[in-house]
């Protein structure tokens, strides 16, 4: 009886953690669709724009990373 339930608690533990994967996967890859569009966003703009809200074109990928990452 016990190896059912070692094997059982097993399985419980092996979708669990298959959950928790699938969901920090979720979440990396919204973080990534908002970082691509941020960086979008600004790549729009036109020099001038940037240059009114204080940033260079070099600078768009570490303020959008920045902006989303933290």
């Amino acid at each position: 009886m016990a190896f059912v339930q070692t094997a059982q608690s097993a399985r419980i533990d092996l979708f669990a953690s298959l959950r928790v994967s699938i969901e920090e996967f979720k979440a990396a890859r919204a973080l990534r669709q908002k970082y691509k569009t941020t960086v979008r966003e600004l790549a729009r703009m036109s020099d001038r724009d940037l240059a009114d809200i204080g940033i260079l074109r070099y600078d768009i990928d570490s303020i959008a990373e920045a902006h989303v990452y933290g």
